[in-house]
């Protein structure tokens, strides 16, 4: 459960009249001309939060590519550490590389939030979810609908919505400062469950309309595509308690699960989780004397162009995180 800064909350209304502004604007804006560029591919952002796991590459004059990387950890006595990142909703090609990647491993802790700890792992993605809808509309695909996770070496290594909903429920009875902040968390998490589920009318039908605009779809990949730069990370997205159950919490689950598989016998796992959580991962493994075995590969999610969908220079460095 990793949604893209603009996936993080459901539409309010005001943002439904927004899409169908921006839907009707986008049938008849002219193309941009890009401009120079110097020289090409250069890297044009970088999320500082999934510095090192996410990127934004411009390749041509008029076409940006979003990036994940991948790199392998290694120590003496301990199996290798593969962390493999990923973003929820890209190309077909993009989640064929990566499941490749992942059938050099042993082992693949991967991340999947169920509501019950018992549940099953993960076999099938929810076409009513919003990473589907949001997929079909954009011509991409959901992570869930080309990776196989029903592979023998593929196991579930997180924390399930009961857990999640548990850590905040003991902080709200246990009252004092804390109490209000896991409120305010549990709160936007269920907001933030019922839009990942397709629980939102408006966000459906926003999904929709970006299916039926070409011009508005490529604004909208090239959005997704500045997730890899980072360009809204300074915008009040999630309460910091929120942001610490999503990454922080999460992310203890699958430290402890590594350090409980040294010394049985696994020659290389791959831990197959959001861009965003893998910093935070990187510096645990770094603490228990894990170092890097080569360099980071990197892997195009998405690309777009956004001069040819009328995209502005200055509205293209908003999006990557740039002032002029």
């Amino acid at each position: 459960m990793n949604p893209p800064r603009f996936l993080r909350f459901p539409i309010p209304r005001w943002s439904l009249f927004l899409c169908l502004t921006l839907f009707l604007v986008s049938c008849a804006v002219p193309p941009v001309e890009p401009p120079p560029a110097g020289r090409l591919p250069k890297v044009v952002g970088e999320d500082p939060a999934s510095r090192g796991y996410a990127r934004v590459v411009q390749t041509a004059p008029d076409r940006f590519e979003m990036q994940t990387g991948s790199r392998v950890f290694r120590r003496a006595g301990g199996p290798d550490i593969d962390l493999v990142g990923v973003i929820h909703v890209a190309e077909r090609s993009y989640f064929q590389n990566i499941q490749a990647r992942l059938d050099r491993s042993s082992l693949v802790l991967y991340e999947g939030v169920t509501a019950k700890k018992s549940d099953p792992d993960l076999s099938s993605h929810d076409p009513k979810g919003a990473y589907a809808r949001l997929g079909r509309g954009l011509g991409l695909e959901v992570q869930d609908a080309v990776i196989d996770y029903t592979r023998p070496h593929f196991r579930r290594c997180d924390l399930s919505l009961e857990e999640m909903l548990g850590l905040l429920d003991a902080e709200i009875l246990a009252g004092g400062p804390g109490a209000v902040a896991a409120a305010q968390a549990k709160e936007e998490f269920m907001g933030m469950k019922r839009m990942l589920t397709g629980g939102s009318i408006l966000t459906n039908f926003a999904f929709r309309l970006v299916g039926w605009s070409p011009a508005l779809r490529e604004r909208v990949r090239f959005s997704l595509v500045g997730v890899g730069a980072g360009g809204a990370s300074g915008e009040k997205q999630m309460s910091p308690r929120l942001e610490r159950l999503i990454l922080e919490d999460r992310n203890a689950h699958v430290i402890a699960e590594i350090r409980h598989l040294q010394g049985k016998g696994q020659r290389r796992v791959a831990v197959f989780y959001g861009a965003a959580h893998l910093r935070g991962i990187e510096s645990a493994l770094r603490s228990m004397g894990y170092r890097p075995a080569g360099e980071t590969t990197w892997s195009t999610a998405i690309a777009a162009q956004p001069y040819a969908a009328g995209i502005t220079p200055a509205e293209v460095d908003q999006v990557l995180g740039k002032r002029r």
